[in-house]
């Protein structure tokens, strides 16, 4: 299929069960035949006249109930102009595509906040006291996440990109022997360290450099006594802040490696049954403590 400039495009879709049955999402990944580093995610004028309770008339609906009196106090120029036009987008399917008409999230959630708005003002009519009662509802729904994570993740978007997100961190944020043993982990190790740590996915980390610290803290800090300090001085850093030879140089398949998997099976088993990041360091730091002591680790030197 031929792409056309300009034109946008979305790969995934997905029910979205926390809005009500009936509503799809959208990830605009692309456009005009280039993909997008951060990709919008919409709702269809359907799927937005269903999560109000609109399902009879469709999407159409949506942007004439939005408009009449009573609502339409609530829904200020900038919004109304939003509203007025949709993206026009299309989503493609395995030999084919088809257009859809759409908003993006944050615009629906500001129809939620405006249909309070006009309740607390008193401005809506009797019979459409029913969308504040829903758009209460969905915002509480919400409450504890974003509807963009919601729509990452039910399409699958993240789980489709999070393999080249965690290699370009380890790449960019780790160094040396870090980086190389870092990209043997298993991918479970990946998943559950940003869980437990408290973010949906490595795409919402606004500062990557974090993994670095995260795997230095709970892995090489951890390990053997002195693992660090040990590597760095067999391999120091020279006048040029850079070091003579990488790291892993300095590691074998028989000295440092059987080890590192034996801890990382610990550490993910504490991921598992912690709830939260607090937690989770807390049994670390009282099972697996780091080592301040200088050890002479047995590292091949040749």
């Amino acid at each position: 299929m031929t792409k056309d400039s300009g034109t946008i495009y979305s790969h995934y879709r997905a029910p979205i069960a926390q809005l009500g049955d009936g509503v799809e999402a959208y990830v605009l990944d692309e456009v005009g035949g280039e993909k997008q580093e951060k990709p919008r995610c919409v709702l269809s004028k359907r799927g937005c006249a269903s999560a109000l309770g609109l399902k009879s008339e469709g999407g159409s609906a949506f942007i004439r109930t939005l408009t009449r009196k009573g609502v339409g106090s609530a829904i200020g120029e900038n919004l109304r102009h939003k509203l007025e036009n949709p993206i026009i987008f299309k989503y493609i399917d395995p030999g084919s595509d088809t257009s859809v008409h759409g908003y993006e999230t944050s615009t629906f959630v500001e129809v939620l906040q405006a249909l309070l708005i006009a309740r607390r003002t008193g401005n809506l009519a009797p019979s459409q006291e029913f969308l504040a009662q829903n758009a209460e509802m969905l915002l509480v729904a919400l409450a504890n996440t974003t509807l963009d994570t919601i729509v990452y993740q039910e399409t699958g978007y993240w789980s489709v990109v999070e393999g080249q997100r965690i290699s370009e961190i380890l790449d960019k944020y780790l160094v040396d022997q870090a980086r190389k043993w870092a990209k043997t982990f298993p991918d479970e190790f990946w998943f559950k360290l940003i869980k437990v740590k408290g973010y949906p996915s490595y795409l919402a980390l606004k500062r990557p450099a974090f993994v670095g610290h995260w795997v230095n803290d709970i892995i090489y800090d951890r390990l053997v006594p002195g693992i660090r300090q040990r590597l760095n001085d067999l391999n120091p850093r020279t006048e040029t802040g850079r070091r003579k030879k990488m790291h892993h140089q300095f590691t074998s398949e028989h000295h440092g490696l059987p080890e590192l998997k034996e801890h990382l099976i610990k550490v993910m088993a504490y991921m598992d049954v912690s709830s939260n990041d607090k937690q989770f360091m807390r049994m670390l730091n009282r099972a697996l403590p780091k080592f301040n002591t200088t050890y002479e680790m047995p590292l091949d030197e040749d």
